[in-house]
């Protein structure tokens, strides 16, 4: 290679490596791409001395507005997807036009499984929960949204193994042996695969499974509704998903189909967000895949009756439609901490979670006040809880804490005892980890709020029972 060649070719490689540099100032930013708060610009001198982090600051600064960051990784994703198809930004491809998120392979193949003292604890939490609703006359009904991979696992790549049971099986059989309702949606939606009730390019059910689901879940519930059964609907390529877009960060990528269904809606209005005029069109914003501002909606419709408190997640929202027009006033939460105080006298309470988010469940417990028990308190302690805290809120006094690791749960019930001269009141507690607010996990804690109503105050010993044993801790007042 002459000289020349050697000059050109070393101008063409810099001129290539400076492009992005020189179309900074011209090209979009990546913050609204990346969807996250972007590196700042990091400082030679930090704190007084010289900044030893520098170069790897400045590396995630450049990184983050990096020019053309997004056709260079739709670039990359797209070659590896569509041309190589292996996984890529997280997304496995699987058969006949199929992705599958590569953080729910673990459901699938069950390597992420709970332990029985998890489950034990979710199939309490929720058995309390539906005893809450039912002493208001209410309706309770839980439901998991299964992963695609459940529903549609011949499509995964043959490297991943099916596994006969999952954390998902496991719960159900729980669920039965605490007296909990719940609906079998994996069984419903395997009945009805052939229908094709999955986007193949994104992790939740299409307008058309919705709709399956939604009668399924009202069945179950006992409440007489409209089933849309006879609706028309036409199929439209332009349905932006959420696989296709972590794929192709720029651009519209390749659009899915979705099902549109003709039906006219009975008219309401929200109540919150208040002040929406165009109820449909915010309705449609809602339901899409940009999921704004949906933490909290309420509505009205005037045509319909009953109440409903439903906690859902980004596969409840394909619902919102059909469970407005099929109850007065309705209230949807995006949370896995249910305020029980927003269940109505004689409502409804729906409570929907995806498969892979079975965890989540127990993260933090229910907002509601514990119910009193009469237990019979073992004549000797096994010692002392390994650390409790006492917080009074103003609307509740919170009593959570943990256990010693050996603490029997087996169970899954954990009862607190408070006591002073005054005599003592034994309240279940829900068998969850405040992790947030101890600063460490465990699954030998426990987790309850006592009702302002019962007008405890003074200085208490607190006793846990859990297992047949009990636990005491040092008197403190915490009311």
């Amino acid at each position: 290679m002459n000289k020349a060649v050697k000059i050109i070719y070393a101008a063409l490689f810099f001129g290539i490596c400076a492009v992005p540099l020189c179309a900074a100032p011209f090209v979009e930013s990546n913050a609204e791409i990346e969807k996250k708060e972007l590196a700042e610009m990091p400082s030679i001198v930090k704190d007084g001395s010289l900044n030893t982090d520098f170069s790897t600051e400045f590396e995630s600064w450049y990184n983050d507005r990096l020019p053309f960051r997004s056709e260079l990784l739709t670039a990359a994703d797209y070659v590896k997807s569509e041309l190589l198809s292996s996984p890529a930004s997280t997304v496995i491809t699987g058969s006949d036009g199929y992705l599958f998120y590569d953080g729910s392979k673990a459901d699938f193949m069950d390597t992420n499984a709970m332990s029985e003292t998890r489950l034990r604890a979710t199939a309490v939490t929720l058995s309390l929960i539906e005893e809450n609703v039912k002493a208001k006359n209410g309706r309770f009904l839980f439901f998991c949204a299964p992963n695609k991979e459940s529903i549609y696992g011949e499509y995964m790549p043959a490297c991943y193994t099916k596994a006969e049971e999952t954390n998902l099986t496991r719960l159900h059989a729980l669920l039965s042996e605490y007296g909990v309702t719940y609906l079998d949606m994996k069984q419903v939606l395997t009945d009805n695969k052939d229908q094709g009730l999955y986007h193949k390019r994104d992790t939740h059910w299409n307008y058309l499974g919705a709709r399956l689901g939604y009668n399924a879940v009202m069945d179950a519930l006992g409440k007489e509704h409209k089933t849309y059964a006879d609706a028309a609907y036409t199929v439209t390529k332009d349905w932006r998903a959420d696989l296709d877009k972590l794929l192709y960060p720029a651009g519209d990528g390749i659009l899915d189909d979705q099902y549109r269904f003709d039906i006219e809606w009975d008219e309401f209005e929200f109540a919150i967000p208040a002040g929406v005029e165009d109820t449909a069109a915010q309705l449609e914003n809602f339901i899409s895949d940009k999921e704004e501002n949906d933490t909290r909606i309420s509505t009205k419709n005037y045509d319909a009756d009953g109440r409903l408190y439903m906690v859902r997640d980004s596969f409840g929202r394909a619902l919102l439609p059909f469970m407005i027009d099929n109850y007065e006033k309705a209230m949807f939460v995006r949370t896995t901490c249910p305020e029980l105080s927003m269940v109505s006298e004689g409502g409804d309470m729906i409570y929907e979670i995806v498969e892979r988010n079975l965890r989540n469940l127990t993260e933090t417990a229910p907002f509601m006040f514990a119910p009193e028990r009469s237990i019979s308190l073992p004549a000797d302690t096994a010692g002392e809880v390994k650390r409790m805290e006492a917080k009074n809120e103003g609307y509740a006094c919170r009593i959570y804490g943990l256990l010693p690791d050996d603490t029997d749960m087996s169970d899954g019930r954990v009862y607190v005892t408070v006591a002073n001269s005054a005599g003592a009141h034994t309240f279940e507690a829900f068998p969850v980890c405040e992790s947030k607010m101890l600063g460490e996990e465990s699954e030998k804690a426990f987790s309850l709020m006592i009702d302002p109503a019962l007008e405890l105050s003074g200085e208490y010993t607190v006793t846990v029972t859990t297992g047949g044993r009990s636990y005491t801790c040092a008197s403190k007042a915490i009311f």
